[in-house]
């Protein structure tokens, strides 16, 4: 009856079995119309969560119409469009007009399953609900379209209503399969709503810390995200956030491990269940992963992607559909990437039908005891038991294979300084017909690489050859006069080693066992050393030697990664390894005000030639790095002096023997000089002259010398005798005799604007005097001229 009033309108309308989903996707069509005397009702299908939250439209679903929910054959069938659209047209002699038929899934298209019930009810896991992912219509009325958005399907009443949909369909991806290796990188998900309880909370972590423990000696990366109604989780009781590590860190040492354990080490308990949030987090966090591992206690109660302060959808309280969909839509988008997804739920509140809802999120595989590397979840029933069933996990995927970490000895450490080094090469070969793939391989940045190991027919061991290239100047560190050490790590026993020449090792490996080597090896002492000079106004200084008021602190970061420090010029810094990136910077400080830095530059690298500006960074390409910074300052020269003018003979007075005394300030008369701002007399402009001494009147100045501009210094050598201005002043009476002026002595220091180390006085004279003695000479020749100079500071 009703297949022969089947329709193909922008869906197929069947009332066969399934149809065949097509290779290419249904094209987007629009919702059609209801036909004459005929309804139409809607359903929308989803896939993935998208990048940005929203959902992403899943084509080829196949959804029946049923008149009556035990009917095993539909009355219609429809297939999702590109639109996510599956669209039933009911024409009026379908006889479904004026009932209210059942929408229920027959196929899911290709790398997708169906999930035909989820579980629901209190999210403490008592009164558990199998609830059938069916849907009854309103009643079909002619000419009226029903859509699963609004008229059924989505409903926005909570609380035991546990069937509250969302209105979209939804379908869950294969979950893609683990890589075949040993060494993985991993992203633990922890649930810390408040049904954990304290009790449990540090079993839980007890229990993640011997999955990570696991991984020890294997080439593997773990990242953790935490959540309750949020994730990262915030504190129940403080409100505290709790960050989330989506970075991947190495685990394949002890050490590496202990510091990943210590990131959640302090998280609290939050309150919520929010699958959504975490797996979006995971799925969205920038990083691939092959797994995603999520630990719960509990069935989903919130929904949504918002963190505080915003309350996320559902009650908290309970579990409907809505919870578990959009945890399943986020589930998608991080198996969409290849990241298998394995759910762990541990206690009683995951028991039972609440397998549904682990399954929806990850796969169809239950854990049986024997299947833990297949499995896609698994149900603990307690959480002391958690720990050795993620030991189980961790180990099973490195079945078969040997493992080599490298870790190398600083120089001058011992192996509890060792840490994992990248860029060591292994081959391996096996012996009476056992397989080694591959047979060489470079440690990546966990120090670790994996050989996977294979046997003949009816063979369960072999033998297996293990040699490393050696790089210059590191050497081989023995244990206990062996080239490594092994363990098995499935049953933690060690493994005999047997030296094969300077580097390599023999060991046997059973087809069961998980082995794990170290080989450590000492670095040679690599220092750093960053050297210092100064160039002023064209003269070149060491360190140390530079004038006064010049410095500069030099930072340093390293060895290890460490941050920039102070350490001191041209002094070296060790314990770097080759290869290893360094920066360096400087502060400089100039006091002298009459100085300016004009540039920092790095000009020299390991004896070469360059030019690089400052912050420097590098890697480290020998064993002795130098480098060489030079700072580039100019200074303000020291103008030369103006003059006084023409003084005339006897202007100064009457000088009595000891009149000078103590140099006060005395009185110069009318000056008609030049400034003695920038080395030459202005009119009538004395400045400061400092002391003068008690001088008395000296009476009128001369006609005004000629101002001199500032030139530059004259090279060291003897001074030049003054020549004396021509005289206005009345001659000296006849058989007087007129003293020669003495001239200055040699100079014998640098030129009046070079700088020495420090120790001339640099660019301002402090005291400008004019001795007893030189006044003497003057006021006796009548016409000396004197220089007063201000050496401007600035």
């Amino acid at each position: 009856m009703a297949a022969a009033l089947a329709t193909t309108i922008g869906a197929v309308l069947l009332a066969a079995p399934a149809v065949p989903v097509a290779a290419a996707p249904p094209a987007r069509m629009a919702v059609p119309q209801p036909p004459p005397g005929g309804a139409v009702v809607t359903v929308k299908t989803g896939g993935d969560r998208a990048g940005d939250g929203s959902l992403v439209p899943l084509p080829g679903v196949t959804l029946g119409l049923y008149p009556t929910e035990s009917d095993a054959v539909p009355a219609l069938e429809c297939v999702s469009d590109g639109d996510g659209d599956c669209n039933f047209v009911v024409e009026d002699a379908s006889n479904l007009i004026g009932t209210r038929p059942f929408v229920k899934q027959i196929a899911a298209p290709g790398g997708w399953f169906a999930n035909p019930s989820l579980r629901t009810g209190p999210g403490s896991g008592s009164g558990s609900v199998d609830s059938p992912y069916v849907f009854q219509t309103p009643t079909l009325e002619a000419g009226s379209t029903y859509s699963s958005q609004s008229d059924f399907m989505f409903s926005s009443t909570l609380g035991s209503n546990y069937t509250a949909s969302n209105g979209v369909w939804q379908n869950s991806r294969v979950n893609p399969p683990l890589p075949s290796r040993c060494g993985l990188d991993i992203a633990v998900v922890l649930d810390l709503s408040a049904s954990v309880g304290a009790t449990n909370l540090p079993i839980l972590k007890s229990a993640t810390d011997q999955l990570v423990d696991a991984f020890v000696g294997t080439p593997s990366r773990m990242a953790v995200f935490g959540f309750a109604r949020y994730s990262p989780n915030q504190n129940a009781t403080t409100n505290e956030i709790y960050p989330n590590h989506p970075e991947l860190q190495s685990v394949s040492t002890q050490a590496g491990a202990d510091e990943f354990k210590s990131q959640y080490a302090d998280w609290g308990l939050g309150s919520g269940t929010n699958w959504d949030h975490a797996l979006y987090r995971v799925a969205t966090s920038g990083v691939h992963y092959d797994a995603t591992i999520v630990l719960t206690d509990g069935n989903p109660t919130r929904w949504g992607l918002q963190g505080p302060p915003v309350t996320p959808s559902g009650d908290g309280s309970n579990t409907h559909f809505a919870d578990v969909e959009e945890a399943i839509f986020s589930a998608n988008l991080l198996k969409k990437n290849e990241t298998r997804v394995v759910s762990f739920g541990i206690g009683r509140g995951v028991s039972g039908v609440s397998g549904l809802n682990l399954a929806a999120i990850s796969g169809q595989t239950a854990y049986d005891g024997t299947n833990v590397v297949d499995a896609d979840y698994f149900q603990i029933p307690n959480f002391e038991g958690a720990g050795e069933t993620l030991r189980d996990f961790a180990t099973a995927s490195c079945t078969g294979s040997v493992s080599v970490v490298k870790e190398v000895v600083p120089a001058g450490g011992d192996l509890t300084d060792a840490v994992p080094a990248p860029g060591w090469e292994f081959d391996a070969a096996g012996a009476d017909g056992v397989t080694v793939d591959p047979p060489a391989a470079t440690t990546d940045e966990t120090g670790g690489v994996s050989f996977e190991v294979g046997f003949p027919q009816g063979q369960t061991s072999g033998g297996v050859t293990v040699t490393e290239t050696q790089k210059p100047d590191y050497t081989l560190v023995t244990q206990d006069g062996l080239n490594a050490s092994c363990v098995d790590r499935v049953t933690g026993d060690p493994v005999a080693v047997t030296n094969s020449g300077e580097t390599g090792f023999d060991i046997t490996v059973d087809f069961d066992s998980a082995v794990t080597c170290t080989v450590y090896n000492r670095a040679p002492a690599v220092e750093v050393t960053v050297d210092k000079e100064w160039v002023v106004d064209g003269v070149t200084y060491r360190e140390g030697s530079q004038p006064d008021g010049l410095d500069a602190t030099l930072t340093l970061s390293g060895p290890g990664g460490a941050p920039l420090t102070e350490q001191s010029w041209g002094v070296p810094r060790g314990g770097y390894d080759l290869g290893e990136a360094i920066q360096f910077d400087e502060t400089t400080t100039i006091t002298d005000e009459t100085c300016v830095l004009d540039d920092s530059r790095v000009t020299e690298r390991n004896g070469t030639a360059v030019d690089a500006d400052l912050p420097y960074s590098d890697d480290l390409a020998g064993l002795s790095n130098t480098y060489l910074v030079t700072n580039t300052v100019s200074c303000e020269a020291a103008p030369p002096g103006g003059s006084l003018g023409s003084l005339g003979v006897g202007s100064l007075g009457s000088l009595g023997v000891g009149s000078l005394g103590s140099l006060g300030v005395g009185s110069l008369g009318s000056l008609e000089g030049g400034s003695l701002e920038g080395g030459s007399l202005g009119a009538g402009s004395v400045g400061s002259l400092g002391s003068l001494g008690s001088l008395g009147a000296l009476g009128s100045a001369g006609s005004a010398g000629p101002v001199i501009p500032p030139v530059p210094p004259a090279p060291p050598g003897p001074a030049p005798t003054p020549t004396p201005p021509p005289s206005t002043s009345t001659p000296p009476p006849p058989g007087t005799s007129t003293p020669t002026p003495t001239p200055a002595p040699p100079s014998s220091g640098p030129r009046p604007n070079a700088i020495d180390g420090g120790a001339a006085e640099r660019h301002t004279v402090r005291n400008l005097g004019i001795t007893a003695a030189g006044l003497v000479l003057l006021g006796l020749a009548g016409a000396g001229a004197v220089a007063i100079a201000r050496r401007r500071s600035s």
